[in-house]
């Protein structure tokens, strides 16, 4: 969590940072140009780059993700198994923090944060709107309500939804009806530009990131180019300059500032800087098609780039995926996930008819076997390390479960010998072939004495040293992975990436034990942390086929 708000801000303040040059080769133009551009900096702020990526990635039409060659094929959840009697091992997210009692410390302090500023700012608005219901409405013509109010507080326009003009009592009396006029005309150009909407969402900027200086920096920034904007709009309007600047002079002498950024008023910004622009009325150069245009492009590529990477990435991995594994398409996969969670109806079967399904299944090399057992007129599957899940008959061949979404249907050869089982679940297919008791039996004793004797499986920790490096290095080892396992860690690269770089440099791996599926569990020392690590034996051709880890406390 820590690496993306780091991430998020370094890559806002970089735009804001792009923003200001801009502005400054603009300083000669329009203010309102200017106000637009450190507006879209502060709504950058509300736009993590990682979030328009992820939505390019949805709108991929093509994706495709890898199908596991294994049920144990897993990285981030746990042991993988093809039927969850309970929770997977408590495996923590690939971006989680090595030490959660700082992530939980630091989030109390920003919320803490967030709750006084929001606070705060609540104070104030209950105030200024205690003025705006004591205010009493005067009969001048104009697009929105003008009230006087008991107080000093300078005028201004108050509200997003329902906005009125507010007037200091007795301003009226001290100012000419030029004058007046001049500073009417300032307040409806704020209503007409949706000042106090803008001044709105760039405090909940101000309040979410409350801790960051840049984007206080981009309020001062905001508030001084928009009461630019607005004096300029009152001259063009045809008001005197002299005679403008005289009232705002007067309005500060007589009022206060209003306590809300969103509550825009007359004054604000930086008054002698305000009033020497306003009575030298420099003219405005006019933007250039081909400048427009450049801007333009500019902020289509800010939002298009992460947009398009996400797009990209996606068809990148699918292409890739379908290359190695000859994965389903998201399309199948969404089809398969429909059937396996939608609700099954149980129908009749005879007891007896289940026995020709009984016996052991294997999910490849793997340690991992599925029992199928009857007891009485329950049929009854088991998974090695696990406790029995009953399933129910959908058809003369297919079973399901209700401790998960999850089925499985049997296939039969010639004969009608049944050959092996198919794991429906996680919008996969996942075959296991049917062997011998013998098979079994042999396959059980050898993983008990594996257990016992806690001896890892040759070139396990080897190949975890490799594939921990490469991620260190940037350059993640797939070779050693069997093609499922490797497309699954391209498509969780990111977050292996993230969750290693929080953890820091490796200083030991040591190995554990052997647990009941057979998996060596090593454990990781870093940094700022340790990991445990499972992997399964290698293959006869020294690939890994499943590989997971989570952060210990």
């Amino acid at each position: 969590m820590i690496a993306f708000v780091l991430n998020h801000l370094w890559q806002s303040t970089l735009f804001a940072g792009a923003v200001a040059l801009i502005a400054v080769a603009l300083r000669s133009h329009a203010a309102r140009m200017r106000y637009w551009l450190w507006f879209a900096a502060s709504a950058k702020f509300l736009v993590p780059f990682s979030l328009l990526v992820s939505i390019g990635s949805w709108l991929a039409p093509h994706a495709e993700f890898p199908e596991l060659s294994a049920p144990l094929a897993a990285l981030t959840s746990g042991v993988s198994t093809p039927l969850f009697t309970t929770a997977p091992l408590s495996v923590s997210s690939l971006g989680a923090v090595a030490r959660p009692d700082a992530v939980i410390v630091l989030f109390a302090v920003w919320l803490a944060g967030v709750g006084i500023a929001v606070t705060l700012w609540a104070i104030k608005w209950m105030r200024l709107r205690s003025v705006v219901k004591s205010a009493r409405a005067i009969d001048m013509t104009g697009p929105v309500p003008v009230k006087v109010a008991r107080t000093q507080i300078e005028p201004g326009l108050v509200g997003i939804w329902r906005p009125v003009i507010l007037l200091p009592d007795g301003l009226a009396s001290r100012l000419s009806s030029e004058e007046l006029r001049s500073v009417i005309t300032h307040e409806v150009c704020h209503l007409r530009r949706r000042d106090n909407l803008t001044a709105a969402l760039h405090t909940v900027v101000e309040v979410l990131f409350w801790f960051y200086p840049v984007t206080w920096w981009l309020g001062s920034r905001l508030l001084a180019e928009r009461e630019r904007a607005c004096d300029e709009s009152v001259i063009a309007s045809g008001h005197d300059p002299k005679i403008y600047a005289a009232g705002i002079l007067k309005v500060c002498r007589l009022c206060i500032t209003s306590p809300l950024a969103s509550a825009a008023g007359v004054s604000g910004s930086d008054l002698r800087k305000r009033v020497e622009v306003i009575m030298s009325s420099p003219s405005t150069r006019r933007m250039s098609v081909c400048t427009r245009l450049l801007i333009a492009l500019a902020g289509i590529a800010s939002v298009a780039a992460p947009l398009l990477y996400g797009f990209l990435s996606v068809a990148a991995l699918s292409a890739s995926a379908v290359a190695e594994t000859g994965a389903p398409t998201s399309a199948e996969i969404a089809h398969r996930l429909y059937e396996q969670t939608r609700p099954q109806k149980e129908v009749p079967f005879k007891p007896g008819e289940f026995d020709k399904y009984t016996g052991y299944y294997r999910f490849g090399d793997a340690d991992g076997f599925f029992h199928v057992f009857r007891q009485g007129d329950r049929y009854l599957t088991q998974l090695t390390g696990q406790g029995p899940v009953e399933v129910f008959p959908e058809s003369p061949s297919k079973f399901f479960a209700t401790v998960v979404a999850a089925q499985i249907s049997f296939e039969t050869g010639p004969g009608g010998t049944v050959t092996g089982l198919v794991l429906h679940q996680n919008g996969y297919l996942q075959p296991a072939a049917k062997v011998s008791q013998a098979t079994y039996e042999a396959a059980e004793v050898q993983l008990q004495r594996r257990i016992n004797d806690k001896i890892p499986s040759p070139g396990t920790q080897a190949s975890l040293l490799r594939w921990i490096r490469s991620v260190e290095d940037g350059r993640p080892n797939y070779d050693d992975m069997e093609p499922g396992l490797a497309a699954a860690a391209r498509a969780q690269a990111p977050k292996i990436e993230a969750g290693f770089h929080q953890l820091g440099a490796l200083k030991s791996l040591s190995f554990v034990r052997i647990d009941p599926n057979g998996w060596n569990v090593y454990q990781g020392v870093f940094a700022h942390g340790r990991t445990e690590i499972g992997i399964a034996p290698l293959t006869a051709d020294g690939k890994v086929s499943g590989r997971y880890w989570r952060v210990l406390p």
